[in-house]
């Protein structure tokens, strides 16, 4: 097997050189948050009672020296996208192939990998940071550089590529390590298709949690037995196979200047993208107020084409109700916010939010598809009972790179997904020292982990 062409040797060698010291500080800035929102996405899809009976299933407390151990980074993986409220996808910067579906999710495939090291491991916060910031920034690029075909999924396919050189980093692989481990991890990409998740499918949960073990297990392959990837290979899947319009120059240009992390977007709410215009132009016209649904008349929503296709009222999974326009404004107007409690089972079976939904009429308004892809716009209008009206239009969700959410939206997103999953002086404390710059190097995530692991190991 030849050596691999000189793109995919860059990446090795940015992934192997690359140090916090070096980096920007914005971009530094931003990982933070991006690490924040992650761990609380993970976090909070671990209080459902599905991913509690996953890790029983998987066997979590059955872990072998040396990792990686597939039961937990299927189980973390699972949980760092049950929510949808995992941030950091990456599109195609030709911007134009639609439907408007990000191409990459890196950052919840490498995390769970991290989150394993730091609970079984001697690895403290500052390298995890740097770890994160180069596993995602790499894992975003192979998003930016490629077009995800239509009807397809992101979980699974780039994904892997970053957990795979957050194994290899771990172990302060070489150059040469990273560039197989890229290429090794990012041989078997799932070929998962949108509609899964649309029509409420769960599955599309484990597809991240396979991605995050195989993408880690590839990368112990190449150091325990010095195994390499094929740049040709990589070229047939991400040129042909399960995306086209593959760019080297796009996949390794400017590395260490260009940073793609940037431009990713951090999500507001626990909900899929396409819903979030609506959701906040609903927050602005109530100004964030809770409404009883019984004194909710009926909701108009106008929304682009792809939003508008998720029309239905009627749920059948917490999956299905977070791909239900109707049903996350019914939430949103009863509870004043999305998070990771909105859909539990107790409160996905509320009679009085079902039937909101059902009065909640979504229609397409061309003006605002002809807007695509450079904005999602939404019209929302809620009739009360008693005769008074509110209306509001956003033109993009919040959490975008032009409109980002500020440290303080991520920390108040953070604690209430996490909820009380962990004591509130372990999350809270672990959340002030992701996010304060000045917090040197502790042990907060390798803490935070061997509390949540060892809670998922109990019988």
């Amino acid at each position: 097997m030849t050596a691999p062409d000189q793109p995919y040797r860059a990446l090795g060698e940015f992934a192997a050189g690359t140090r916090l010291d070096d980096v920007p500080g914005d971009v530094v800035a931003f990982t933070r948050l991006l690490l924040a929102d992650t761990l609380g996405a993970l976090l909070g899809g671990l209080r459902y009672p599905p991913v509690r009976a996953l890790a029983r299933a998987m066997g979590t407390h059955e872990e072998r020296p040396g990792g990686p151990a597939a039961g937990t980074l299927v189980t973390l993986g699972a949980a760092a996208t049950w929510l949808d409220a995992d941030s950091g996808g990456s599109f195609h910067p030709q911007g134009h192939r639609l439907p408007p579906v990000p191409t990459a999710h890196p950052a919840p495939h490498a995390l769970p990998v991290l989150l394993h090291a730091a609970a079984t491991g001697d690895v403290g916060d500052r390298r995890l940071l740097e770890i994160f910031l180069v596993a995602t920034e790499v894992g975003l690029r192979g998003g930016t550089a490629t077009s995800l075909r239509p009807g397809m999924h992101p979980h699974g396919v780039h994904g892997p590529a970053a957990a795979a050189l957050a194994e290899v980093l771990l172990h302060d692989g070489s150059a040469e390590e990273l560039t197989s481990a890229f290429l090794l991890g990012s041989a078997l990409p799932l070929a998962a298709t949108l509609a899964v998740p649309v029509q409420g499918g769960t599955v599309r949960n484990l597809w991240t949690g396979l991605g995050a073990c195989y993408g880690a297990l590839a990368g112990r392959r190449v150091r325990e037995t010095g195994a390499r990837g094929s740049d040709e290979t990589y070229r047939a899947l991400f040129g042909s196979a399960v995306c086209t319009d593959l760019s080297e120059d796009e996949l390794a240009g400017g590395l260490g200047r260009r940073w793609q992390i940037t431009q990713s977007y951090l999500k507001p709410y626990a909900c899929a993208r396409w819903i979030q215009p609506a959701l906040d132009a609903a927050r602005a016209a109530t100004d964030g107020a809770r409404l009883r649904p019984e004194d909710v008349e009926g909701v108009e929503v106008a929304t682009f084409a792809f939003a508008a296709s998720l029309a239905g009222a009627e749920v059948r999974s917490d999956m299905h109700a977070r791909f239900s326009l109707p049903y996350c404004v019914a939430t949103l107007l009863a509870d004043g916010g999305l998070d990771a409690g909105s859909f539990l089972p107790e409160r996905l079976r509320r009679p009085a939010v079902a039937e909101l939904a059902r009065r909640v009429v979504v229609r397409e308004r061309p003006e605002f598809s002809a807007a695509l892809p450079g904005e999602r716009p939404a019209e929302v209008t809620v009739r009360a009972r008693d005769g008074r009206t509110w209306s509001a239009t956003t033109r993009n969700a919040r959490g975008n790179p032009a409109t980002p959410l500020s440290p303080a939206e991520v920390a108040d997103k953070f604690r209430s997904n996490v909820g009380d999953l962990v004591p509130p002086a372990l999350r809270d404390g672990t959340l002030a020292a992701l996010l304060d710059p000045g917090a040197g190097d502790g042990d907060h995530l390798g803490a935070l982990a061997r509390a949540v692991l060892d809670d998922l190991g109990r019988p």
